[in-house]
């Protein structure tokens, strides 16, 4: 007499094998939502360096290291915060002073208990002319 059916063992091992199907993809679905969500988080860091920049626009200036930085500033957009800094250039000891300042623009974000503060930050070089000691 022929079989009709399947036996215990190979609905196990079916079981089996279809679970760790499910659970890879789950894992996979896990990972595309954190990478969706911290996507989603730049994104908007972007829109807030771009408004940031709107609002505190780094223009010619005679008193770099005065009219260039920014206080934190987190009005822009709710849970982030734009910021600049602007230091002057580090000369090694044989160096001439080529008037650079380092502008880092940096925007932070994850505040809220419990999370850590990421951030994003750009930084450039920016040429400045020194009213009094050089012309060009």
């Amino acid at each position: 007499m022929g079989r009709a059916g399947f036996t215990l063992i190979e609905v196990l091992l079916a079981t089996i094998i279809l679970s760790f199907g499910l659970m890879s993809l789950m894992t996979g679905l896990g990972s595309c939502a954190t990478m969706m969500t911290l996507s989603k988080e730049y994104q908007d860091a972007q829109y807030v360096f771009s408004l940031g920049e709107l609002k505190y626009p780094i223009v010619e200036s005679t008193d770099v290291e005065e009219d260039l930085p920014v206080d934190p500033d987190s009005e822009l957009v709710e849970g982030y915060v734009f910021e600049r800094t602007v230091d002057e250039k580090d000369l090694d000891t044989n160096e001439v002073d080529d008037w650079l300042y380092v502008v880092r623009t940096r925007v932070t974000w994850g505040s809220a208990p419990g999370m850590s503060t990421r951030g994003a930050a750009r930084a450039c070089c920016l040429a400045v002319r020194m009213a009094a000691s050089m012309a060009w």
